[in-house]
């Protein structure tokens, strides 16, 4: 392989893989046909024109389905990634008491079953047969309305404690039993949520600085790479965009639903508006992916 065409190969990443198996070796035959000889790599006209043609056909990808079949896997992604930050809050939780780091007597087994079920559901939204990961759902909700039940785990909150983790993973359940699946290539957005929750409950105040440099409050403790990915990408795909405004609305919208905010927040007006942001950027780029797909 010559140097031009290893460049030009490089390129052809910016295109999405079935692109590249289709049509990347007439494309590649083609510039190396056109490219000047003795020039070991491409010009910036064609890096740019490449890069943007290949940005067009991502953006075109969702372009295949209904309006409503990318809100669904849109708001199906949302509740993941709600579902992977509540399970690294109880797996950092029992990893803390195995490590002897919070007081004694706490139920950090159950935390960490509760943790791994959550986590099992949303992988299985990716990798697990439709019906399967429906079970999996399922599942996760009866050992975590057990574990709840013999741990009285939310006495304040009465039978409402169901419209958080039992509800969300009902929805994915739901969600989950469409025909199209969610892109592997949001599961890095999964990856980053989870360990920027596991890294800021073990390092301390140093990394949650780093991860959360705006208020948490208003991130309602969401990683800041997260949004700000997000947002950028939706110049290509605005579903990951819709998710994290949906996973931050969900986040208030729940503890406002079961009465867990009074307990802890009282009537601080700052807990809301991860709410209304939240909501705010789900709808905008709902708009946008009118524009995006077919109507």
């Amino acid at each position: 392989m010559t140097g031009p065409e290893r460049s030009y190969r490089r390129l052809l990443r910016a295109y999405p893989a079935w692109y590249r198996r289709e049509r990347g070796e007439e494309i590649v035959d083609t510039l190396l046909a056109a490219a000047p000889r003795g020039r070991n790599w491409p010009s910036l006209r064609d890096c740019g024109a490449l890069i943007l043609a290949g940005l067009r056909v991502r953006a075109g990808q969702n372009r295949r389905l209904t309006t409503a079949a990318n809100l669904r896997l849109a708001v199906l992604f949302g509740v993941a990634l709600w579902l992977t930050g509540e399970a690294s809050s109880h797996l950092a939780f029992a990893c803390q008491g195995w490590l002897h780091w919070v007081p004694p007597g706490q139920h950090f087994a159950y935390a960490a079953v509760r943790g791994l079920v959550m986590l099992a559901a949303a992988g299985a939204a990716w990798f697990a047969p439709r019906p399967v990961a429906a079970a999996i759902s399922l599942i996760a909700i009866a050992a975590i309305s057990l574990i709840a039940i013999a741990t009285d785990a939310y006495p304040w909150q009465g039978p409402w404690w169901l419209l958080g983790e039992p509800a969300m993973l009902a929805a994915l359940a739901l969600l989950v039993l469409g025909k199209e699946r969610m892109p592997r290539c949001w599961l890095w957005l999964l990856g980053a949520d989870l360990a920027a929750q596991m890294l800021t409950s073990f390092e301390g105040w140093q990394f949650y600085r780093l991860f959360f440099f705006l208020s948490p409050s208003l991130l309602n403790d969401l990683p800041w790479v997260i949004p700000a990915a997000a947002v950028l990408w939706a110049v290509v795909d605005a579903r990951p965009a819709i998710a994290a405004g949906v996973f931050t609305a969900l986040g208030r919208a729940i503890p406002l639903a079961t009465g867990w905010h009074d307990t802890s927040f009282g009537g601080d007006p700052v807990f809301f508006w991860p709410l209304a942001w939240g909501a705010a950027l789900a709808l905008a780029m709902a708009l946008r992916l009118r524009r995006q797909a077919v109507l």
